[in-house]
């Protein structure tokens, strides 16, 4: 079974820097320091074999089981060689029970015929054999070390345990770092990974063997994400044998099958070779955590739910162009309203307000939506959608315009920077002949004069009547000049 969370798409605002940082941790101790553990093995393993204590010391460990274990192991082991005596090895290996009691002289005794020869050989054995960095550091089921089990979170058996634990880390970091916050998520990830490990102690407590990588943790986050998003409905693949889907759910819906499925793999499947207990006990610590982060109130609510904001503004949207297509004036505007609200920056949904606002019978609140499409500033294609409003505008209300004289002015600042000089000499026009002049007038048609040829005949008209205006005395007077300036060129 395997379900991945792909909710958010990876940007530079979502980018997850502690993330980033534990994957490349976690590659820089697989490189640096695991690197030649193979190599060291097989040196040890070599001077074992050329020494023979495989002679000495396999059937002195058969001898030290108790009677239930020989047997138990005389099943796993099979009689195949050399797949019994490799597996064989691995186990008194791995059995710190067994290499303490055979440090300590007890397995083969000092009246053993070949003790001076198998203590010499077996010393420059450990010697090699512990010169692998995993083996140092790995965490082993019988003994409780704090510093092996922080460490065993950072270590892997190869490239391919590597690269799929680092996929879940970058897919579960970027959903649970954003979450938390750099701060509680590393908190989060060290303590649960830290959780899985105890529990992986508890189920195991006895067993020979050990525990390493970093699926505990990547596991606490898996827990952490479906309590902190909830029943926040999320985005995720999912593939079960031959069934496969991208669907959307609530996150905490994905606990249950998670969950389920390591602690079921743990029971029914102990000898898989995979930490299924340290997933399971991860899991859990990781969702008590978040529990706990919630009901502090730590979480960052406002990243959680955009999603779920930009799922209802596109079902705004959409109800919105049903009800234009069904002549649903005024439950368009109502939608169209709630948009623009939201984005009273984006020309498509303001024009869209004023289309609905123009057909609705009578006509409602165009005065207002024609303002705010007039008020937009932008490319030049919205300055085009803003002229043809205007003009449907002005015809839908018969030459007589009530739109807001701060979106009139933002419009034809933007024609006169456009160069859409005709439309603009138009709108200029209409407002001189306003009984009170606004201030910005002059300006304004100051900024035209300075756009329109040297020989149009409106130039002219523009730069007396600049003159004659009693709003800007400076206007007036660089009008003055230039036309001192034009008629001295002339």
């Amino acid at each position: 079974m395997l379900i991945l969370p792909l909710h958010k798409p990876l940007t530079r605002e979502t980018f997850p820097m502690v993330t980033a940082a534990l994957i490349v941790l976690n590659l820089l101790v697989f490189m640096l320091f695991q690197s030649g553990d193979d190599r060291a093995r097989e040196r040890a393993l070599d001077h074992y074999q050329q020494h023979q204590l495989n002679q000495i010391e396999f059937p002195a460990y058969l001898d030290w089981l108790p009677e239930d274990r020989r047997q138990q192991l005389d099943q796993q082991l099979g009689q195949a060689e050399p797949a019994r005596s490799i597996r064989l090895f691995s186990q008194l290996q791995a059995d710190g029970d067994f290499q303490q009691a055979l440090a300590a002289d007890q397995v083969i005794t000092r009246e053993h015929p070949d003790y001076a020869r198998w203590k010499r050989d077996r010393g420059e054995f450990d010697r090699q054999w512990s010169a692998a960095f995993t083996e140092q550091w790995f965490m082993r089921y019988g003994e409780i070390a704090p510093a092996r089990m922080f460490a065993a979170m950072f270590l892997h058996g190869d490239w391919g345990h590597l690269i799929g634990n680092m996929l879940f880390l970058a897919l579960l970091g970027l959903l649970v770092e954003g979450a938390l916050g750099p701060a509680l998520f590393i908190s989060l990830y060290l303590l649960g990974g830290l959780g899985g490990q105890v529990f992986s102690l508890y189920w195991r407590w006895g067993e020979v063997g050990g525990l390493l990588g970093a699926s505990g943790a990547i596991a606490a986050l898996m827990g952490a994400f479906c309590v902190l998003w909830g029943m926040r409905r999320v985005r995720f693949f999912y593939w079960l044998v031959v069934i496969f889907d991208y669907v959307r759910a609530p996150a905490l819906w994905l606990l249950l099958p998670w969950l389920g499925w390591e602690l079921a793999s743990m029971v029914l499947n102990p000898d898989a070779g995979i930490g299924f207990d340290a997933h399971a006990g991860g899991m859990m610590a990781g969702a008590l955590l978040a529990v706990g982060v919630r009901r502090m109130g730590w979480e960052k609510r406002e990243f959680m739910d955009e999603d779920e904001r930009g799922e209802t503004d596109l079902r705004l949207r959409e109800q919105a162009a049903a009800a234009m297509g069904a002549l649903n004036f005024g439950l368009a505007l109502t939608l169209y309203d709630q948009l623009a609200a939201a984005h009273p920056e984006e020309a498509e949904i303001q024009v869209a307000r004023y289309r609905a606002a123009k057909y609705q019978q009578p006509p409602a609140q165009i005065d207002r939506a024609a303002s705010a499409v007039l008020a937009l500033r932008g490319p030049d294609a919205v300055t085009t959608q803003q002229l043809h409003v205007w003009n449907d505008y002005m015809e839908a209300k018969a030459q007589r315009p009530s739109v807001s004289a701060s979106a009139l002015f933002n419009f034809l600042e933007r024609l006169i920077d456009g160069g859409r000089l005709e439309p603009a000499e138009r709108l200029l026009q209409a407002l001189a002949r306003m009984p009170t002049r606004p201030a910005r007038l002059p300006q304004l048609a100051l900024a035209l004069v300075r756009q329109l040829p040297a020989q149009a005949p409106s130039r002219a008209h523009w730069l007396t009547w600049l003159q004659t205006q009693k709003v800007d005395p400076a206007a007036a007077e660089k009008a003055r000049l230039i036309s001192e300036l034009a008629a001295a060129s002339g």
